[in-house]
């Protein structure tokens, strides 16, 4: 196992938005937007069967090379991505229909597919054979058009996920009781910052467990590093407690929080964590 099977690359931390239910008002790390020559040399390594995530604590289309960037994908089989869909300008909207796999837009407030202003392209993502999903945060559901408003999107997207909200007692609490079982993070995905440093998972907002530095290493050698090997250790005998960034984390891999609804397809579980 010399690469992982999904690896994050946060192209910036910046944000156009703040929203209050967000972790990244909790975040305590340096905003920036990574380099796009690190950008390309870390991808470089990369194989064409490995699940590329372009995005992280902001949103990546505040990257000033954003199509740059996305162009550099157009090799890899899978790549997917989460916007908020403020800045769909035509060249982002080009990059994102031929590089993309999944697409999924985030809603900032209730609102109906006809006043969003993504049909036009929703329509253009499904001719590019693009995944879509539209989600939005638990706690902005109205209830008494909750069905309706599921049913309109559902024309629009192949899935409407209603996520719960989470970290509010630390990052990747989910609300729920630390957990003792092992995670499959630490041993399919790795998430490298906009600096070139690699943390944990996605819910190591801080980079509490520093694993290491891609402007210095090649991914495969922080990969099978004797850093990451202690993580997938303590994890594999269920005590990720030891592990800083999994203390008061309670996320499980194999588990759906909040709702996710299909439109009658079969789906991966893509971007739910």
């Amino acid at each position: 196992m010399l690469l992982p099977k999904r690896v994050t690359v946060e192209l910036t931390n910046h944000c156009n938005r703040y929203c209050t239910d967000c972790p990244r008002l909790l975040m305590r790390y340096s905003v920036g937007d990574m380099p796009f020559t690190l950008f390309t040399h870390i991808t470089d390594q990369l194989p064409d069967d490995v699940c590329i995530v372009p995005f992280y604590r902001g949103e990546p289309t505040l990257h000033p090379h954003f199509p740059k960037c996305m162009k550099n994908l157009e090799r890899f089989r899978e790549v997917q991505l989460a916007t908020n869909g403020d800045y769909l300008t035509e060249p982002n909207k080009t990059a994102i229909l031929n590089s993309c796999s999944f697409l999924s837009l985030s809603l900032h407030k209730w609102t109906f597919p006809k006043k969003s202003g993504w049909t036009s392209f929703l329509y253009d993502c499904a001719g590019a054979g693009i995944e879509t999903q539209v989600s939005v945060l638990d706690s902005l559901v109205r209830e008494k058009n909750k069905k309706e408003w599921k049913q309109e999107w559902l024309k629009h997207v192949d899935r409407v996920r209603i996520y719960e909200t989470h970290s509010k007692n630390g990052f990747g609490s989910m609300n729920e009781k630390a957990s003792c079982e092992a995670c499959q993070k630490p041993f399919e995905e790795m998430v490298v910052y906009w600096d070139g440093k690699v943390g944990l998972c996605n819910h190591d907002w801080n980079n509490s467990t520093q694993l290491g530095d891609l402007n210095c290493q090649s991914a495969s050698e922080v990969w099978t590093s004797s850093p990451y090997q202690s993580v997938r250790a303590f994890h594999g005998m269920k005590q990720r407690g030891l592990v800083e960034s999994c203390r008061d984390c309670s996320f499980q891999s194999n588990k759906i929080y909040g709702e996710l609804i299909r439109n009658g397809r079969s789906f991966n579980n893509k971007m739910e964590n």
